[in-house]
């Protein structure tokens, strides 16, 4: 009976060791799935930094090229509306000098008008 019991007890202990192996081979796997795992979430975590990185930059660089571009658009608008001040200030002084013109001509007729009334005058009288 005792050699019963010995067997047994020696089976159990096999069985449970079997087992330990068993679980400790799964453990191991486990352990290398996890690290494999853990190393291809930093992989993941380094290509999404990289791919945030180069759209940051990207951004930066059309906020850059809108920036340049509106820039010129605003130096040619008032380069152009200069231009057209210019344009503005040239014919007003044309008007000025034309109606200054017209109005020495109007006090140059009414002059020569006066003269010749007071001349006429005194031909009359005289």
């Amino acid at each position: 009976m005792l050699t019963i019991v010995t067997v047994a007890f020696v089976a159990v202990i096999v069985v449970g060791l079997l087992r330990i192996l068993k679980l400790t081979n799964r453990v191991n796997n486990l352990e290398m799935r996890l690290d494999r795992e853990v190393e291809h979430v930093y992989h993941r975590i380094e290509n999404e930094h990289t791919e945030v990185w180069r759209q940051f930059e990207n951004a930066g660089r059309d906020v850059t090229m809108v920036e340049k571009t509106i820039m010129n658009q605003i130096d040619k608008t008032r380069k152009e509306m200069d231009q057209a001040i210019d344009q503005l200030n040239r014919i007003d002084g044309e008007l000025n000098e034309n109606a200054r013109r017209y109005t020495d001509s109007r006090i140059d007729k009414l002059i020569d008008t006066y003269f010749d009334m007071v001349g006429s005058k005194k031909i009359i009288k005289g």
